[in-house]
């Protein structure tokens, strides 16, 4: 049931100009809200709640952008706008929760809380009273009068519990802390909620290990599954310390349907070292008969060429190799690596190995569930604007020979344009890097036909020049003709 406010609105554009100014009324459904004035007539507009870029409150008004760039002003609500803000901020938070994938798996238990982020640079930001949900693989708060956030379970470093002030702390991997309080009566219980999700998710983890890994104790497999989560990545070179024979069978797991994958791995593996490769699995069960499939992919950074390289190798026709630019414009590489790994983790655990928003042109994926992620998920845009390029090489020889242009065009520091990549390996472009025109190579394009243009544009001294011998042209022709003399006739 849609809900109803009356209040005054302005429009206006991105200087500020005042394009619209009406009273009438607003009127909420799930996924937009609609601006509409006084009478039948009047229809209004529709505002898609991913549309909306930037809100803030102040003075019992609401304003907010748009990614058209159109401002609105929304006040005069008279004593009914705390009602309407928490209407708002309710259905817009269910709508975001829904289209974001912070919602993993099914809802166990609900609860009443205040709640508050650290972030890494020691900044409070407090969200005020919420409503915390915790999910089989993630937990969600959800304030009265903020935006919603999430964490997953599969980013979450470690928690606390301070049963003396009743605080839930849970430290995240990025550097954040989120401080749970308020919870009254139901801390113990919210306990052994959070406590309970972490161990079924561990023991699901496990229990997979388990089939794809025979022969391993419990305590190798208790290890494993505590960093591999949902699909975290995983570096080759602390394999070992795990167990002595895990790194060959993770190989022989992730490469055995996939040869040909194999041999191109091993030429990054040696460009970029044991340090710099990663592997990583994700697990999932068939509804229909309960078998468990297992999706792999590995990550090799070359960090002294700027190349951070992701492929799938679960299936024998998986043949495309993807390469990221690590710094865009300026810094230092290895400093940034770690940064560059984590956006293409939380990419593959909340997708669920689904790689194609990442590469897929925007244009395929304004019509699919991923439109919402790709305004509002700042760790995808920046994957999608490094993305460099795509290469579908098939032998190994053809695949190192094209690595040296890859370096190259990696080290220019120079922004990319979105190449559009279309998947099937049956092309006529089989065995060749798809590659974009860079902003750079337009911007030289650009400027010859300018200089051309210079060099066929006249001066002004030359203007001048030529006008004067026109002029003087036309006055000669003007000029009237002697008669001739007596004499001669």
């Amino acid at each position: 049931m849609a809900l109803t406010y009356s209040l005054k609105y302005r429009k206006l554009n991105f200087f500020q100009k005042v394009l619209l100014e009406k009273e009438g009324e607003v009127i909420i459904d799930r996924n937009s809200f609609r601006l509409k004035g006084k009478g039948a007539q009047d229809t209004g507009e529709r505002i898609w709640f991913a549309d909306i870029r930037e809100m803030s409150i102040k003075d019992d008004q609401m304003s907010f952008l748009t990614y058209g760039k159109d401002r609105y002003v929304l006040s005069g609500f008279s004593n009914l706008f705390e009602s309407f803000l928490k209407d708002f901020m309710r259905v817009r938070n269910e709508f975001m929760a829904e289209n974001l994938f912070m919602k993993v798996g099914m809802l166990y238990h609900e609860y009443d809380c205040s709640a508050e982020i650290v972030n890494s640079f020691g900044k409070i930001i407090n969200k005020g009273r919420s409503r915390i949900q915790f999910y089989e693989g993630s937990i969600v708060v959800i304030p009265e009068i903020r935006e919603c956030f999430v964490i997953y379970l599969d980013f979450l470093k470690h928690h606390e519990f301070d049963e003396d002030d009743y605080i839930l702390n849970l430290y995240l991997d990025n550097g954040n802390t989120v401080r749970v309080s308020k919870l009254g009566t139901s801390f113990e219980d919210c306990v052994q909620t959070l406590e309970s999700l972490l161990g079924k998710m561990y023991g699901r983890i496990v229990n997979n290990l388990k089939e794809v890994l025979p022969g391993l104790d419990e305590t190798t497999l208790l290890k494993l599954a505590y960093r591999l989560k949902g699909g975290r990545a995983l570096p080759f070179s602390s394999l070992k310390k795990i167990h002595e024979d895990l790194p060959l069978k993770l190989m022989d797991l992730a490469f055995s349907n996939n040869p040909a994958m194999l041999e191109k791995a091993k030429i990054l593996r040696d460009e970029g070292g044991d340090e710099n490769f990663y592997l990583s699995f994700s697990f999932f069960t068939r509804a229909d008969n309960h078998e468990i499939i297992t999706k792999s992919w590995f990550i090799c950074a070359v960090p002294a060429k700027n190349i951070v390289a992701f492929a799938m190798t679960s299936n024998p026709q998986d043949s495309a190799i993807y390469f990221f630019r690590i710094i865009m414009q300026k810094g230092d590489a290895k400093e940034k690596l770690s940064a560059k790994i984590m956006e293409l983790d939380q990419a593959m655990v909340i997708f669920k190995g689904d790689f194609s928003p990442v590469y897929k042109d925007r244009r395929e994926l304004r019509k699919s569930r991923y439109k919402t992620a790709l305004k509002k998920m700042s760790f995808l845009r920046l994957l999608r604007k490094s993305l460099l390029t795509r290469n579908v090489a098939v032998g190994g020889q053809d695949f190192k020979a094209q690595l040296d242009h890859v370096y190259e065009r990696a080290m220019t520091l120079e922004p990319v344009a979105a190449p559009i990549l279309k998947q099937g390996a049956g092309s006529a472009t089989v065995g060749r890097a798809i590659e974009a025109k860079t902003v750079a190579e337009i911007g030289t394009e650009l400027k010859a036909v300018q200089n051309e243009q210079t060099v066929k544009a006249p001066t002004t001294e030359n203007k001048a020049e030529s006008k004067t011998n026109v002029e003087q042209d036309s006055m000669a022709k003007a000029k009237p003709r002697k008669k001739p003399s007596t004499a001669k006739q």
